[in-house]
């Protein structure tokens, strides 16, 4: 078990553990389920990352003894659940978790604007770790709902701080998924305190439509450059449109950017990847990267590194940093301090609970909420980093990014 991460309300949750959800072994331990609710046909990038990092907790917690509450020791088990990006499939994922009694849901954010009564009925917390729309969160009415993970609004206001003192004319495309719509909200907000900086707003049909008309409004707009907030194939085809004419335009992208699918999708013309910049929640924190480093070597011990499917021009397999596997790691930790403060694993008690608990997290930050703020990452904590050669490194010309360590890439 790594040494420091889990707080003091935590470090009471650990003890023993037993099989299969709701049951007793011999020992008296029961077994709590945890739903990973993600897209792993569609976005399997990000439901295998999801899954990964709930598990990688999960296995620490078990290793460690399980949760020690109420004088019943308990362990955990992981099951996940594909909603392929479908709010619908969502839903009915999370009515399934609450059949089976779930402890807790993770997921990555579709559909929860429906599926959140379903498990408030049922006292089930469910903690978004991708999604960053304003309006998936509401302390007063959605209780049950808490997020680790960088806010579409946090994103937005540091690309509209940090692009419009540059003189740029932005042109804001979006794709017309939830994921798109949610992130053109957050961009109209940001930038309509400066809407002379908008040259254009344009919508990206999905499904690998021909977005040569859309990218031709959004030059023929006079913008010198783009935010395309949208999902991972979508981007790509943003980026190979525009460069396939001839448009050099700068590019920036929210946490989709890092999607491997991106690389992916663009690697038979890597030099279109080179200079695009996305934005995402900070890896490292204050205390320096070591935190986040250990957690890395944790996360590679367990499952392998993240490979991307590109090479760099010199030949070196790129790999991802577990950055967005923190968050579930983070989800689970807190969780567990929840339960073991709850004293067992009562629905209502374990969601009030989760307000008042606190965790190290899997980069050295403090992860909490509370009764008004149901969001574990601030959004002072967004960086921006731009790809050079397939991987990427924080901007220099921004005053946190600078800051930053470059995380290894390559294996």
């Amino acid at each position: 078990m790594r040494r420091g991460r889990i707080g003091s309300a935590a470090a009471l949750a650990l003890l023993l553990a037993a099989c299969s959800s709701g049951s007793k072994d011999e020992g008296g331990a029961g077994t709590l389920l945890i739903v990973v609710n993600a897209p792993f046909s569609v976005s399997p990038a990000i439901g295998q990352t999801i899954l990964q990092g709930t598990q990688l907790a999960v296995d620490e917690i078990n290793r460690a003894g399980g949760i020690s509450a109420g004088g019943r020791a308990y362990r955990l088990r992981v099951e996940r659940m594909d909603n392929a990006l479908s709010a619908q499939q969502g839903l009915e994922n999370v009515r399934r978790a609450v059949d089976q009694h779930a402890l807790a849901i993770v997921d990555e954010g579709t559909g929860v604007d429906a599926s959140w009564r379903e498990a408030a009925r049922a006292h089930v917390p469910i903690c978004i770790v991708y999604q960053g729309g304003s309006g998936l969160i509401d302390p007063a009415q959605r209780t049950n709902v808490f997020r680790i993970a960088p806010t579409d609004h946090g994103i937005a206001f540091r690309y509209a701080e940090h692009l419009v003192p540059q003189d740029l004319k932005v042109a804001l495309l979006h794709d017309d998924s939830g994921y798109g719509q949610e992130g053109a909200a957050a961009l109209h907000q940001a930038f309509g305190f400066t809407p002379k900086a908008v040259a254009a707003d344009v919508v990206l049909p999905g499904g690998g439509q021909d977005l040569s008309p859309q990218i031709l409004e959004a030059r023929r707009s006079g913008a010198t450059a783009l935010v395309v907030w949208a999902q991972a194939t979508t981007l790509a085809q943003a980026v190979r449109t525009a460069r396939q004419s001839g448009w050099d335009v700068p590019i920036y992208a929210p946490p989709a950017g890092e999607d491997p699918l991106v690389r992916q999708e663009l690697s038979d013309h890597p030099e279109w990847v080179d200079g695009m910049t996305f934005a995402a929640g900070r890896m490292t924190a204050e205390a320096g990267p070591e935190p986040f480093l250990e957690f890395q070597r944790d996360y590679e011990r367990a499952f392998g590194p993240d490979e991307v499917g590109v090479k760099t021009s010199d030949g070196d397999d790129v790999v991802q940093p577990p950055d967005y596997a923190m968050y579930p790691f983070d989800f689970v930790n807190v969780l567990a301090a929840a339960v073991a403060g709850a004293g067992g694993p009562d629905g209502s008690k374990v969601v009030s609970s989760l307000e008042q608990v606190d965790v190290r997290g899997a980069n050295g930050d403090e992860r909490s909420f509370n009764e008004k703020n149901h969001e574990g990452v601030v959004d002072d904590d967004v960086y921006f980093a731009v790809f050079h050669d397939m991987t990427f490194r924080p901007v220099e010309d921004d005053p946190l990014s600078s800051t930053l360590p470059v995380i290894d890439q390559t294996r």
